[in-house]
């Protein structure tokens, strides 16, 4: 079946090429009239762009190469739904891998979209501490490169993230004004400390708390393999801490994943969430909402950070020369109030008081309950 091209449409229509190229790209003194006579043929012909020559000629191939950890996330799934929106109207296409947290893999993802001849790479960087130098050669080679998600500590490449401190303050924030004292933090911790929104979402509560109430938080989970999946690692970790003696009224888990196994434990363990324990997570997954409780969280915007992704690549591509410093981007997260942290109960709240010997087996542990 032949193509339809510019040259059939000039044909079919007894006008020239120049003329049905100004009218499908509406520039230049074309008539209305005559733009719809073109649009309209172009339609009815099945006339498609040949991508492949005006690659050539502007030495593009219009497609964005996308590498995130996994789209079973919201988080990521978001990220992604992003970028293709703002790369679509922008006339991209996108191409997308998973490394799904392994070096290796994502390192195999990258070079087979660069193989592609993609035009631009958009990046959540699976290893920031070991892939650091792989990802500086990859812009000195002239990738236009943006990470999201995380950024990577002196890589002359532009990263668009939610503001992870500002977040983790404003857990930390909300804990302290619930009256919480004994404030643990749950992170899958030993390997990935090396995370810029490991860190930042830690330190951003634990300012909060020494400021407002000179609260040191502890932190949950060094002692267990982060090879576990979130849910059961963030379960295995609190329950080791409770049962060597830990003491907790407040939890902020660096994300929902990790609070959903959270309350999981505390309520296998006897406590009550939220009366006895405040729970806050991170990046309001869509069943948040629909757990029981239903998971108090800090909502970033992924969508927004993937649009911000495109329009950050868009000016590298569009521009010229190697990058030599890198661009951060922040975006505002907001704390959304439900169930797990009790903000609801505040009003008809007592401090729990042990009456007898065995309920103050948990004394200590517990910070409210229910008259």
């Amino acid at each position: 079946m032949e193509r339809i091209g510019i040259t059939t449409l000039a044909r079919e229509l007894s006008i020239s090429t120049t003329t049905v190229h100004r009218a499908l790209h509406n520039n230049g003194r074309v008539s209305e009239a005559t733009r719809q006579r073109v649009i309209e043929a172009a339609q009815r012909l099945g006339y498609r762009p040949n991508q492949i020559a005006r690659g050539l000629r502007s030495r593009r191939t219009c497609t964005l190469g996308v590498v995130v950890t996994g789209i079973s996330s919201t988080f990521y799934a978001r990220i992604v739904d992003g970028i293709e929106n703002a790369a679509r109207e922008a006339g991209y296409s996108i191409l997308l891998g998973c490394s799904h947290d392994d070096p290796e893999k994502e390192h195999q993802q990258i070079e087979l979209l660069l193989e592609k001849q993609v035009d631009g790479l958009i990046l959540a960087p699976a290893n920031p501490s070991t892939s650091a130098p792989y990802y500086t050669q990859l812009v000195k080679e002239g990738v236009h490169l943006v990470f999201v998600g995380r950024h990577v500590r002196g890589v002359p490449a532009d990263s668009v993230e939610t503001n992870n401190a500002l977040g983790g303050y404003l857990v930390g924030q909300h804990l302290y004004h619930l009256g919480r004292q004994h404030i643990a933090v749950v992170t899958t911790i030993s390997s990935k400390r090396h995370y810029s929104y490991v860190q930042e979402r830690i330190s951003g509560c634990e300012n909060a708390l020494r400021a407002l109430g000179k609260i040191t938080p502890v932190v949950v989970g060094e002692e267990v393999p982060d090879e576990l999946p979130l849910p059961q690692f963030a379960y295995t970790a609190v329950i080791r801490y409770l049962q060597e003696g830990g003491i907790m009224d407040g939890v902020f888990a660096l994300n929902d994943d990790l609070a959903y196994g959270v309350i999981d434990a505390l309520l296998d363990t006897g406590y009550r969430v939220p009366e006895d324990v405040s729970v806050i997570g991170f990046n309001d997954e869509s069943m948040s909402a629909y757990f029981r409780p239903s998971l108090t969280t800090v909502r970033s915007a992924p969508r927004e950070v993937g649009i911000q992704a495109v329009r950050l690549v868009l000016e590298h591509i569009e521009g010229s020369g190697v990058c030599t410093t890198a661009k951060r981007v922040l975006l505002e997260p907001t704390l959304v109030i439900r169930d797990s942290c009790g903000a609801n109960l505040l009003d008809r709240v007592q401090p729990h008081q042990p009456e007898t010997k065995e309920e103050s087996r948990y004394e200590g542990h517990k910070g409210f309950h229910i008259d």
